[in-house]
């Protein structure tokens, strides 16, 4: 079951014009996840945000993103209460995470995830590959020696994924060397080698044309 809810003046600070509010589910692993939303109708991108981070870590983001979408709160980070707090374990936390993209944006297009929110939703494709559709790495992948399921996940997409490389962390060579050698479908886009705007602009636009394309 969805709770709606708004918290008055959390979005204060906001462009305004925007529409957002956050809403929370209660989760069968216990307690419950809370998305931000943003943009009016059912969302279309949802964001999964790195360690120590919130859903609204992707503000600067989803201000320049002209989609529907929703930002998750991982479980323990946030205002989600499900997990404990700084568990940082993807396979943990894919079952709830899954629960609320099903909820939240069960027609959604693209799941896009940087650092830990990346990892999640691998792990979350893994477990339920047709919850799974467009995959965005921002900066993450798995490291070049991690368990051939992680990367034959990858592979097994019904979309080749997207690894946007905005300088924003640090993905090493060989894992990039594994990317293009057992995800040859997969597509690497490094919008920080000829980038002119911020690179909050450029995810956003990147995220756009991502979903425009599927």
């Amino acid at each position: 079951m969805t709770l709606p809810t708004q918290i008055e003046n959390e979005f204060a600070g906001l462009p305004p014009g925007r529409a957002v509010h956050r809403r929370w589910v209660n989760v069968v692993t216990g307690g419950h996840l809370s998305g931000v939303f943003w943009g009016r109708g059912a969302p279309e991108v949802v964001l999964l945000h790195d360690a120590g981070g919130s859903a609204r870590s992707w503000d600067a983001v989803l201000s320049r993103l002209d989609l529907p979408a929703v930002a998750i709160d991982l479980p323990g980070h946030g205002r989600s209460n499900s997990g404990p707090a700084g568990d940082d374990r993807p396979a943990r936390a894919a079952r709830p995470v899954i629960e609320a993209i099903r909820s939240f944006a069960p027609n959604h297009r693209v799941i896009a995830g940087q650092g830990l929110g990346a990892l999640v939703a691998l792990a979350a494709a893994e477990r339920a590959p047709a919850a799974v559709h467009r995959l965005v790495l921002i900066d993450t992948l798995p490291d070049a020696s991690a368990d051939d399921r992680h990367w034959a996940a990858l592979a097994a997409l019904s979309e080749p994924p997207l690894l946007i490389l905005a300088r924003l962390g640090v993905v090493g060579e060989d894992a990039l060397a594994r990317f293009r050698q057992q995800v040859p479908a997969g597509r690497i886009n490094d919008i920080a080698t000829e980038r002119t705007e911020a690179p909050a602009a450029a995810i956003a636009a990147a995220l756009t044309d991502q979903e425009a394309s599927s």
